[in-house]
């Protein structure tokens, strides 16, 4: 009895071990699988895409406003300009309008009207000025040129004008007002009755800037002097090229021409 009881508790005890030992190697099965990219937590990547594209689109965005700005002022700028050289046209316009105005009342008057305080005047302007009237040092062009203009229109000094802007041709012979220069000379020298003189710089003044704005008006009175000293051919031609234009001289020299049958 008792070895009977023996053997069922070995079979039992037996048993029991065949059903744990599975479990247990169940348990210390390893996986071998390895790790992928996957397992890379993704978060911060996008973060930074997004980040980087903001700061992106913020940097456009500051571009846009200083592109618009820069136009504006440019703008600006390019209307100032426009504004300024219709001033400075309107101012050239006035000034050429008064001494032309003046010319021809002049040389309605005779010279002997011109006495001799206009030549003290010039005198006087003249000796205010060390540097004109040393030979010193040479003046600066531009005020050089405004106290010709100034005897001219302020003094009425019609030869004083002339001496000054004949220095000014001689220190600046290719500045920025000896085209007016010229033509203004040419301008003195006709209202003082001498033809000569202003033929020479009427016809230095046409063939030195041959697209200088007075160049109509200087073959307009050239062409008059032709005509009055009996150069039908030589007048007939500025003034036929004068007439063709679209100066404001042309009219005159249409009305010149047909007036003289030219």
């Amino acid at each position: 009895m008792a070895s009977f009881k023996r053997s069922t508790l070995w079979v039992i005890t037996a048993a029991l071990s065949a059903a744990v030992l599975p479990s247990e190697a169940q348990v210390r099965v390893i996986d071998s699988t390895p790790v992928t990219p996957a397992s890379v937590p993704s978060q911060p990547v996008t973060n930074t895409v997004s980040n980087s594209g903001s700061e992106l689109y913020n940097r456009l965005e500051l571009l846009q406003q200083e592109v618009q700005e820069l136009r504006g002022l440019v703008e600006q700028q390019t209307f100032e300009i426009k504004r300024l050289k219709q001033q400075r046209l309107d101012d050239y316009t006035d000034l050429d309008q008064r001494i032309s105005v003046l010319l021809q009342g002049k040389s309605n008057t005779p010279a002997a009207s011109l006495g001799n305080a206009t030549d003290s005047d010039a005198s006087s302007a003249i000796d205010n000025n060390s540097a004109v009237a040393t030979g010193e040092e040479i003046p600066e062009e531009r005020e050089l040129y405004r106290q010709a203009i100034d005897l001219l229109l302020k003094q009425k000094d019609f030869n004083g004008s002339a001496e000054l802007l004949e220095q000014y041709l001689n220190y600046y012979p290719q500045g920025l007002f000896a085209p007016n220069a010229q033509y203004w000379l040419g301008e003195i020298r006709l209202s003082n009755g001498d033809t000569e003189a202003s033929k020479t710089w009427f016809t230095k003044l046409i063939t030195q800037y041959p697209g200088h704005a007075k160049i109509p008006d200087a073959k307009f009175k050239l062409g008059k002097i032709y005509f009055e000293q009996g150069d039908t051919i030589k007048a007939k031609q500025l003034l036929t090229e004068v007439a063709n234009g679209g100066s404001s001289a042309a009219d005159l020299a249409r009305n010149y021409l047909s007036a003289n049958q030219i």
